[in-house]
C-alpha cells in the first residue's frame, strides 16, 4: 500500500478554531498534532488568503508561506513540514524542522526531524511509527464528502475543501 502526504506536526495544543475555520484534517497522537495538507484545500486556502504556495524545498510540497501562515494561525511555534512518497517500500521521504516559519534543521529524514520535535519513541518503534503516522495514507481520504475517514476516528478532525 502506497503513502503519500505532506503534514505539519506540532504540539498537540493549538486552537481547534482555527483548525475548524480552515477545515484543515487533523489528527492527534501522543502529544502531537498532524495537520494533514490535501492539494485541493491548500489551492483553496493560497487563493482565498493571497499567500505564497511555492515551496522554498524540491522535497516538501507545501513548505511555503502558506503552511507558515497557518502554523502561526492554529498556535505552533516549533513543528515539522514531512512529506512522503512511497509505495510498497520504495519512494521517497523529507522532513523540516521550523520555528516561527523559519527553518531550523533542512531537509533530513522524518525520524531525525520528529526526534529533534521533541517526539519519544515507544519502545521497539521508531518516531514515525510512535506517532502513528503509518495510518495517515493519503490526505484525500481525510476530504471527502461522504466517507470521510476521519468520521469514524476519535483522534481526528475532519478536512473539507471549501469553495
Amino acid at each position: 500500500m502506497g503513502h503519500n502526504i505532506c503534514a505539519i506536526i506540532g504540539q498537540k495544543n493549538i486552537k481547534i478554531d482555527k483548525i475548524k475555520e480552515f477545515a484543515l484534517a487533523t489528527a492527534f497522537e501522543n502529544e502531537f498534532a498532524i495537520v494533514i495538507l490535501d492539494f485541493d484545500a491548500m489551492l483553496y486556502l493560497g487563493s482565498k488568503l493571497s499567500l505564497n504556495m511555492d515551496s522554498e524545498s524540491e522535497n516538501i510540497e507545501w513548505a511555503c508561506e502558506l503552511s507558515f501562515f497557518i502554523s502561526k494561525e492554529i498556535g505552533m511555534q516549533k513543528y515539522a513540514i514531512i512529506q512522503t512518497d512511497y509505495f510498497g517500500g520504495m519512494g521517497d521521504q523529507c522532513a523540516s524542522l521550523y520555528e516561527d516559519g523559519k527553518i531550523v534543521v533542512k531537509e533530513k529524514s522524518i525520524n531525525e526531524i520528529l526526534k529533534k520535535l521533541g517526539v519519544i519513541n515507544k519502545e521497539g518503534l521508531d518516531e514515525f511509527d510512535t506517532l502513528n503516522l503509518s495510518e495517515y495514507r493519503n490526505s484525500e481520504y481525510y476530504y471527502w464528502d461522504e466517507h470521510n475517514w476521519a468520521e469514524k476516528k476519535d483522534n481526528m478532525i475532519a478536512g473539507k475543501i471549501l469553495k
